[in-house]
């Protein structure tokens, strides 16, 4: 019975799932997937099991986690390079995320809608200083507890991009 049960998780999850949303319209991509969760709709899922979805209420796409870490500065490139050169809805125009997109999203059920949400993820929201020059941290989401940390610009964390 255990290894029933081994074997269903493991085929109901992402990477064992059958690609789709590969051409077409969004629409047409989001009819061919024929998946949704809370308030999240499934448009992509590769070869690989990479996902990119649309949160249904904001229009927001959030694109799956990159698979490495990042420090800030490098997360921020990530979401302008990574996504285009998969090739993924060139018609998106990929950043990385603020912590307000983070807060409404997690109203909308993206802990449990989206995979692998058990990181520390950047935001594009720096943490004010109360000294005059650059911010030395900006806001990490925790995706396992659903709520806002921080970090240092130099630490390493997960990269999970949004676009329009």
């Amino acid at each position: 019975m255990k290894y029933l049960l081994l074997i269903f998780i493991l085929l109901s999850t992402s990477v064992w799932a059958a690609p789709c949303g590969s051409e077409g319209s969004i629409d047409e991509r989001i009819k061919n997937c024929n998946f949704t969760k809370e308030q999240f709709v499934l448009v992509v899922r590769t070869e690989k099991g990479l996902e990119i979805y649309k949160d249904l209420k904001t229009g927001l796409f959030w694109g799956d986690r990159i698979s490495t870490d990042f420090n800030h500065y490098g997360s921020q490139k990530a979401c302008s390079n990574d996504l285009l050169e998969a090739g993924l809805l060139k018609e998106v125009k990929w950043r990385l995320p603020n912590l307000r997109e983070y807060e409404v999203a997690a109203s909308h059920g993206i802990k449990d809608s989206l995979p692998r949400m058990f990181h520390a993820f950047w935001t594009s929201t720096p943490v004010k200083r109360r000294r005059r020059g650059p911010p030395a941290q900006a806001y990490l989401w925790d995706g396992e507890e659903a709520k806002s940390d921080t970090g240092d610009l130099k630490d390493g964390a997960s990269v999970r991009c949004v676009g329009r």
